[in-house]
């Protein structure tokens, strides 16, 4: 087995990753002891079809809640996800973390709210926007019980197609028939415009006529049900816009209050620890304004920090709920215990 610790040692060294000679002997013993002994690798396993649950249920105050995954994406990190930083110093934030450093975990998490008064749900998943990996909210949310009519509000934190791309189903209607739709102001006018100008995303021409696609067949057919709001007004009792713009022009985040128990809901505030918690001054391509929503990130994760309120991440591992620390001038997560009883 000592050919193989060799070989990746070689590799290391090949692709120049700037570590010191203590370190390449810290790697160095832990890949003997590592091969020496045995330790197996663990892996989700390919169970006859069968997966992991993809809904969790947990409370805010008196509010029944449940994040719902839509499923999961596996992308490459570069260039999209951090097109402005040095590729070795994505590699290695992805390595420490033990991911593969070619490969990015891209989660997808609506949350379900029942307030009591009302059946809410906060973005629709991507449907088959993205292709057939995903849309699977639906089948998650029937797994806790509510059908997709049984949703009488609809709140959209932004108009990409990840977060819409569920309004409409590939029979051609409402998935979610019965529902209020709820976006900001500024994300509606700016996506219902005559000409929506996507020149600032770092990302190939061919997505953002993708994007822009979505949002015109989404947003087009709800224009009868949707509903405008402003920073910081109340949608619905509970439920509170916060402004996050600079991801897309009008992008909001959520409060949730119930029973002085409160919830965040970051939209794509943010993405991935190894990216823009640990660098919060990184972007993704998919940024509309990159300074002001590194400034959006940097604002929130400040309030969060100093309140300490608990979150949900949109693109977080399932079920993306946390807490957020402060680290000198970066941030990390700190995943909440899982509960097997809500």
């Amino acid at each position: 087995m000592a050919w193989l610790g060799h070989s990746i040692l070689q590799f290391v060294k090949q692709r120049h990753f700037k570590i010191g000679k203590r370190l390449l002997s810290t790697i160095a013993l832990t890949l003997f002891l590592t091969l020496s002994v045995g330790i197996p690798s663990v892996a989700a396993g390919d169970w006859s079809g069968e997966s992991n649950p993809g809904a969790y249920r947990f409370n805010v105050g008196t509010f029944k809640v449940a994040t719902i995954s839509d499923g999961l994406l596996k992308v490459p990190p570069l260039p999209i996800y951090a097109p402005i930083a040095d590729p070795e110093d994505v590699k290695r934030a992805m390595i420490e973390r033990f991911w593969s450093a070619d490969e990015l975990f891209l989660y997808f998490n609506a949350l379900y709210i029942d307030t009591g008064a009302h059946k809410v749900l906060i973005d629709t998943g991507a449907g088959v926007e993205l292709g057939a990996g995903l849309a699977k909210l639906t089948r998650n949310l029937r797994s806790v019980g509510v059908q997709p009519q049984d949703i009488d509000t609809v709140i959209l934190t932004h108009a990409h197609p990840d977060h819409i791309g569920g309004i409409v189903a590939t029979d051609g209607r409402l998935t979610f028939p019965n529902a209020k739709y709820y976006i900001s102001d500024a994300e509606w006018q700016f996506w219902t415009a005559p000409t929506i100008d996507l020149s600032s995303l770092k990302i190939p021409d061919p997505f953002k006529q993708g994007i822009i696609a979505a949002a015109r067949k989404h947003l087009g057919a709800i224009g009868n049900q949707i509903n405008r709001f402003q920073p910081d007004q109340e949608i619905i009792p509970g439920i509170t816009s916060i402004a996050a713009a600079g991801h897309t022009p009008g992008q909001a985040a959520f409060r949730i209050t119930s029973d002085q128990t409160q919830l965040i809901v970051t939209a794509d505030v943010f993405f991935n620890e190894a990216l823009d918690l640990e660098h919060p001054e990184w972007q993704t391509g998919f940024d509309f304004n990159p300074q002001q929503a590194a400034a959006t990130r940097r604002r929130l994760l400040q309030q969060i920090v100093a309140d300490r309120t608990m979150v949900i991440a949109y693109h977080m591992p399932f079920p993306a709920l946390g807490h957020v620390r402060s680290q000198g001038d970066h941030y990390q997560w700190e995943p909440v215990q899982w509960e097997f009883t809500p």
